[in-house]
């Protein structure tokens, strides 16, 4: 039986029996806090990351139409480049002026200076400057008309003949004049440089030529082409110091040898890259040259190769737009010389006049009157058996010669921007 203190009562009892009251806890507020937050990372990421694309996008795009700016840049280049350097040169249709570089009409002559492609880019092509040597300039457009590129390069003649003789007569073999042969130098004191014997034969009109030393203009005469007059120096009774013979360091030389030191480049490369009329030997006797049946009569300005043991007989003129008969010699305004090869043996009849430089891989054997003016230059040996053999050395041609190459990109001439 529970016995109470007095004072006590039974409410106060109760009292301290209850348990205290306790707020209900709220969970799950973290968690919303976490996610609100992940999730504006989230967003954030995302608007980031969306932006990220739509630049690379934007980066890609810009990168694709600069690159094809660029490519119709170039392409127009290489083009007009290409059309400058081909057969016709970059006057095709005569008429004085240079021709545009896209030929739009297909007859084969340029007649535009502006070409949209396939893929909706475009080109402008500008030519600057007097020939044989221009500025060509290139500007290339994106399909979208945002970009643009610019390249540039000079075109010049390809030099055909680097390193010019110095003699009238050059040949590594041995050189026998005979009949009435006579070898000119206005300009120097040197005619006929061989790697083996010289032999002025027995004739009282052969023999070689130098500069006059009593012509009241020299010494300087000789700087202006055929302005000396010239004395005798060497014939059939002595050998005068005009005469090199024996010479080991041409004698040693192999024919391909020979060739690069002239003309700067192996034999296959220059016939690829300088030749501008191509003749098999059996055609070379053809009157005129034509794409039927090409011949080197009347070729001017020119860089011709004969393929082949050659023998020229009714053929008058070379390097002169007019035909000559006899010694008749070529109007000042008339010269237009041309480089003729002959890739084997060259044996020459008739009254052929050669203006510019004759070059024979082989040998040559002449047996006509046949006029050089200019020089010749032989691989092997050289024969004049009979008739009149007169070379003239004349800078002045052999300087022209030059520039009968192709044009093409000079080197490191080539900017964009």
């Amino acid at each position: 039986m529970t016995s109470f203190a007095s004072g006590d009562t039974v409410m106060d009892t109760e009292l301290h029996r209850r348990p205290a009251t306790v707020k209900p806890r709220q969970s799950g507020t973290a968690t919303l806090t976490m996610s609100l937050i992940l999730l504006v990372l989230i967003t954030m990421v995302s608007v980031y990351t969306s932006r990220s694309v739509l630049l690379e996008q934007k980066i890609s795009a810009n990168d694709f139409r600069e690159r094809q700016a660029f490519e119709a840049a170039e392409s127009g280049l290489t083009a007009a480049i290409a059309y400058l350097a081909s057969t016709g040169g970059a006057d095709k249709n005569n008429d004085g002026i240079v021709d545009f570089v896209f030929d739009t009409t297909g007859d084969g002559v340029g007649d535009a200076n502006n070409l949209t492609y396939p893929d909706n880019s475009s080109v402008t092509v500008t030519l600057n400057g007097v020939f044989p040597s221009f500025t060509l300039q290139s500007v290339g457009v994106s399909d979208d008309l945002t970009a643009t590129r610019t390249v540039r390069s000079l075109v010049a003649t390809v030099d055909t003949l680097p390193n010019v003789p110095d003699n009238p007569l050059t040949a590594r073999g041995t050189v026998i004049v005979n009949g009435s042969a006579t070898v000119h130098n206005p300009e120097g004191h040197s005619t006929i440089w061989s790697g083996d014997n010289v032999e002025l034969g027995s004739n009282n009109a052969t023999s070689t030529n130098i500069a006059d030393p009593t012509d009241p203009g020299y010494p300087s005469c000789m700087d202006t082409s055929m302005t000396c007059g010239t004395t005798p120096s060497s014939s059939k009774i002595a050998i005068g110091l005009d005469v090199i013979e024996h010479d080991s360091s041409l004698a040693n030389l192999t024919p391909a040898q020979m060739f690069q030191n002239f003309f700067g480049t192996s034999m296959a490369n220059y016939r690829e890259s300088r030749v501008s009329l191509d003749v098999m030997a059996a055609n070379a006797n053809n009157a005129a040259t034509n794409s039927g049946s090409p011949g080197i009569h009347l070729g001017a300005g020119e860089v011709i190769w004969v393929d082949g043991n050659t023998s020229l007989s009714n053929i008058t003129t070379v390097g002169c737009e007019i035909p000559l008969s006899g010694s008749a010699s070529c109007p000042s305004a008339s010269v237009n010389p041309s480089i003729v090869i002959i890739n084997g043996d060259l044996t020459v009849s008739g009254t052929p006049n050669f203006y510019g430089l004759l070059y024979v891989v082989g040998d040559m054997n002449t047996s006509s009157n046949t006029t050089v003016m200019g020089a010749a230059i032989v691989s092997g040996s050289s024969s004049s058996a009979s008739g009149s053999l007169d070379v003239w050395y004349n800078s002045d041609v052999l300087n022209q010669l030059r520039d009968n190459g192709p044009l093409a990109g000079a080197p490191g001439s080539w900017q964009d921007w």
